[in-house]
């Protein structure tokens, strides 16, 4: 066998393709690392065991527990992913309620399933004007736990993706009487600390279980992410339990490494990342002067709930145009070799950290130059679907069942167009972000499908659609007529036809 992957790597490294996306080290650290394999080790003598730490692991975890402010910091090796898994197994049993933001990643939703809980949806407030969703609605927060008085968790998103801020505090009071634990998946905010012109972190206001990807947005590995334990409400023991069920038996001891560098990193170079919010707040001014591409300011979010905003998160916004997020990022790409985080249908994501050069920035806005005069060239009407997007968000999911108990029923494959008013029987999103758009159990409206449309006309993957031509998974019935149209759904059967 050939080392494909390997290669590839190589070759992509020697490609000049600047990177606005994650990890935060941007390919651009240098240090004692010279070559990975002399020091990758397994629990040897003197090096402890992150699953039942109590040596050299505990002192470091100790000491980030320390710089934090927690009760109890843990380094993880499965990303954030096993850091929400654990978090929410820890406070929840089998078959409970959970409060979850509907924004939230496809980690929680994974903890839902395998922990058969009942999610109660907590919805976001619509942007219409970027055709986004905002802060949770805090009203509906009030009154969900009013009305469910057996709800066992709420789980947010802070950051959200687009690098909205939840007003953490104000969540927290409506939380606070009901005595429930308060989860933040806060995986693009563990740079928040390192500079005071940053959003403050959840861990600071009064969340009880943060996570945090240290590789988002620090420089470290892939992978690498921290737990944080803010209160008493949690217990210790039970979260490291859990840790140890869904985390390796073999963590790379690099990449514990690398969490504990990134730490000590931001702590050695606050006067740095001072140097590079400014060249931020430079930047950001200069990309706010084009004529036909926007960047998602602070100002604008603040009437939809956003307490606050990560300025590393750089989203560009095209008007007068009906290139697609897709379109503008492959663009970027081919054309400029500039390699984007993300790309949603209206807007793209690039993410900036602290590794990140003004030569990056200056390549960026050159490319968005160009870019801007061909709009300019070349307008054509916008393809808007700010009215399927609406119609999402006033109505949102209609649960028949909890998604674990619709993954178990008989499903089918029909045509997406002849699909409403059946019960969805996978998860459909787009990844990145991994937020689905509709969950196994959810009645799927007509405004589903003309958004899950959309995005397959703009050449978007979405997860969970099929190409009837493709052929089906084994074991799944098919129903429909393929002339009809080129994409199905997995649906519940027994409720559907």
């Amino acid at each position: 066998m050939e080392p494909y992957l390997y290669k590839k790597l190589v070759d992509y490294k020697n490609q000049n393709i600047y990177p606005f996306h994650m990890p935060g080290h941007k390919r651009n650290i240098e240090n004692e690392i010279k070559n990975p394999y002399e020091i990758d080790i397994t629990e040897i003598d003197g090096f402890d065991n992150l699953n039942d730490p109590n040596d050299i692991i505990k002192k470091s975890m100790d000491e980030a527990s320390k710089f934090y402010g927690t009760k109890k910091t843990f380094y993880l090796v499965n990303g954030s992913t096993v850091g929400i898994l654990s978090a929410i197994t820890a406070v929840c049993k089998r078959g409970d309620k959970i409060l979850m933001a509907r924004n939230c990643h496809k980690a929680v939703y994974n903890a839902v399933r395998l922990l058969e809980l009942d999610p109660i949806y907590l919805p976001l407030i619509y942007i219409p004007k970027r055709n986004m969703f905002g802060s949770v609605d805090e009203e509906r927060l009030r009154q969900l736990l009013s009305e469910n008085p057996d709800i066992k968790a709420v789980v947010i998103t802070s950051p959200t993706y687009e690098g909205i801020v939840m007003h953490i505090e104000s969540i927290k009071m409506w939380i606070e009487p009901y005595k429930i634990p308060f989860i933040v998946d806060e995986a693009h905010g563990a740079h928040f600390p390192f500079c005071d012109q940053f959003p403050k972190s959840a861990v600071e206001k009064g969340a009880d279980l943060v996570i945090q990807s240290v590789h988002k947005t620090m420089p470290s590995f892939t992978q690498t992410a921290l737990l944080h334990i803010c209160s008493d409400r949690v217990s210790e023991e039970v979260v490291q339990d859990c840790l140890s069920i869904y985390q390796s038996s073999s963590p790379s001891y690099i990449f514990m490494a690398g969490i504990e560098y990134a730490i000590s990193y931001g702590i050695r170079h606050k006067k740095e990342f001072g140097q590079y919010e400014k060249m931020l707040r430079l930047y950001r001014e200069k990309f706010s002067h084009f004529r036909h591409i926007s960047l998602l300011q602070k100002e604008e979010l603040q009437q939809y709930g956003a307490y606050d905003f990560d300025p590393c998160k750089l989203v560009f916004f095209f008007e007068d145009t009906d290139w697609t997020g897709n379109e503008i990022s492959s663009m970027l790409l081919k054309e400029y070799g500039l390699q984007m985080e993300m790309s949603e249908r209206d807007y793209i994501i690039a993410i900036s950290s602290i590794m990140d050069t003004e030569e990056g920035f200056e390549r960026l806005y050159y490319a968005l130059c160009q870019i801007d005069e061909k709009i300019e060239k070349n307008q054509k009407q916008p393809l808007s679907i700010h009215e399927i997007t609406t119609g999402i968000a006033q109505n949102g999911g209609n649960k028949k069942y909890i998604p674990s108990k619709a993954l178990q029923k008989e499903r089918i494959s029909v045509l997406l167009e002849d699909a409403k008013g059946k019960v969805c029987g996978d998860y459909i999103y787009i990844y990145p972000p991994g937020i689905p758009i509709l969950v196994p159990g959810e009645e799927i409206s007509k405004e589903h499908i003309q958004l899950l449309m959309e995005y397959k006309k703009a050449n978007f993957y979405v997860k969970g659609i099929m190409k009837s031509e493709v052929g089906l998974e084994e074991g799944i019935e098919h129903s429909g007529n393929k002339e009809k149209s080129p994409f199905e759904i997995l649906v519940l059967k027994e409720d559907n036809l």
